[in-house]
């Protein structure tokens, strides 16, 4: 009788422990094989545990997307631009950036010579603007220096290599997705730890390593963890990731638990994974940055003839400058003619016709963020240099110079507001806590149920009131 009440209680711990033993994004026990594992040894366990995807066929990804990559609004997503706003049926159009989609490998299918399943694998081909992808070409990823050509608003990139490793033509992404390009590759050099050593068609050998274990090459490994680490898993790639398991079967261990890299390849390699109790922070504590603080000027600068320092009202005078240099707390705005020989200045606003150039710059702090204050104006401000992204009137990123241009004439631009790097070393500031922030505490230690204090989440000091 002991031994029947022994062994019923033992089998009700087991199945208490089955049920609380969860991991993350409903992913249950997927990755209890690979608990308790460490560094080269883990990845042989996660490739055991996604490999031989149930891919759907080449054209069946075209209904895939429906799941994987909507918008909000319905369209398609466009990993490559952000000036498409694309139907379902808009696809093949090449003749520029905006005539269509199609399906691209971001690992180019000529490198493992679009054998299957890697060549409809959902998690690497993504939908993409074709003029773009076409410039992109086979060319491996990387982060460009002479720039020889660029999407609209700069979104993506193509020119030579300023990455230490390589120095051939790279495709540089735009740093939004950056991280979800890292994690792709990391997905696939674990999915197919048995298959890519093997990969050696074009720059193929360039990026991946001759050693299973090892993955991608050092150059591009180093490359892709900084990316990983600066742009880490947000909820857009949490979902595509849960709906690629509805399409073929399986996960991306690197985005269900971010920073995993670190315990694969990193400084965390020696440390056991815990697939249900998993204290990974996307990477290494990243101490606070106050380059991603805000700390904005005092005031709007106003755009106008009194800042610019020229005595003309509207438009300008056939013998008079191209170009007009205005500088307040430490900012520096030149309007100028470009390639347009339209300019307009009065004492209310600038005019940005199509050609001109406005290039903001920044004597010491970098900027964060740009909000162009308008009057009555419609056309596109475009990105011309500098990184970053605009939406509507206002670009957010971080640079010291940023120059813009118009699509069409003309935005009546009457000032900017100015938001620089943040100057206080610690970066503290309020937050309201959700499940989504990762906590620790001063010593780095995981706080699930953090009281009144000083913690660091998602890399900033941080005070919960």
């Amino acid at each position: 009788m002991k031994k029947t009440t022994f062994s019923l209680t033992l089998l009700l711990i087991l199945c208490v422990a089955s049920i609380w033993a969860q991991g993350p994004n409903n992913s249950g026990t997927y990755y209890q094989a690979a608990n308790g594992k460490k560094g080269e040894a883990l990845k042989t366990a996660l490739f055991n545990i996604i490999k031989n995807p149930d891919v759907v066929s080449y054209n069946g990804l075209i209904d895939a997307y429906h799941k994987t990559d909507t918008r909000t609004d319905g369209k398609i997503r466009d990993w490559y631009s952000n000036a498409t706003n694309y139907t379902w049926n808009d696809r093949n159009g090449n003749a520029s950036e905006g005539a269509g989609w199609n399906r691209e490998h971001s690992v180019p299918q000529s490198w493992f010579s679009e054998a299957s399943p890697m060549k409809s694998d959902i998690v690497h081909v993504l939908p993409t603007d074709c003029y773009v992808n076409n410039r992109r070409s086979s060319f491996p990823f990387g982060e460009v220096g002479n720039v020889t050509y660029a999407s609209n608003n700069s979104y993506s990139k193509l020119g030579s290599c300023k990455t230490p490793g390589y120095s051939g033509t790279v495709f540089e992404p735009n740093d939004e997705i950056k991280g979800d390009i890292a994690r792709i590759y990391f997905y696939m050099v674990t999915c197919y730890e048995d298959r890519f050593t093997n990969w050696t068609k074009g720059s193929a050998t360039q990026v991946f390593s001759s050693d299973k274990y090892q993955g991608l090459d050092a150059w591009c490994m180093d490359m892709m963890m900084r990316w990983s680490i600066n742009d880490p898993v947000d909820a857009v790639e949490t979902a595509r990731n849960n709906a690629v398991q509805e399409v073929q079967g399986n996960r991306n261990p690197f985005v269900d638990y971010p920073g995993l890299e670190d315990y694969v390849w990193g400084s965390k390699k020696e440390v056991a994974f815990s697939y249900d109790n998993y204290n990974g922070t996307g990477g290494t504590i990243i101490p606070p940055d106050p380059d991603r603080v805000e700390d904005p000027v005092d005031g709007e600068i106003a755009l106008n003839n009194t800042f610019f320092g020229v005595s003309w009202n509207g438009s300008k005078p056939s013998n008079s400058e191209s170009s007009m240099t205005g500088t307040e707390n430490g900012i520096t705005i030149t309007y100028s003619a470009g390639s347009s020989a339209n300019m307009y200045c009065n004492s209310e606003q600038i005019r940005m016709y199509g050609g001109n150039e406005l290039r903001v710059e920044s004597g010491s702090k970098e900027m964060v963020k740009l909000e162009f204050i308008t009057k009555d104006s419609t056309k596109e401000l475009l990105l011309l240099q500098g990184g970053g992204a605009v939406n509507g009137y206002t670009w957010t990123g971080q640079a010291n110079s940023v120059t813009f241009g118009a699509a069409a004439n003309h935005i009546k631009i009457l000032s900017v507001k100015v938001t620089l790097a943040n100057s206080n070393p610690t970066g503290i500031q309020d937050i309201n806590l959700s499940t989504e922030n990762k906590i620790f505490d001063l010593q780095g230690r995981h706080v699930q149920y953090p009281k009144k204090g000083l913690y660091i989440i998602n890399g900033r000091k941080v005070i919960l009131k």
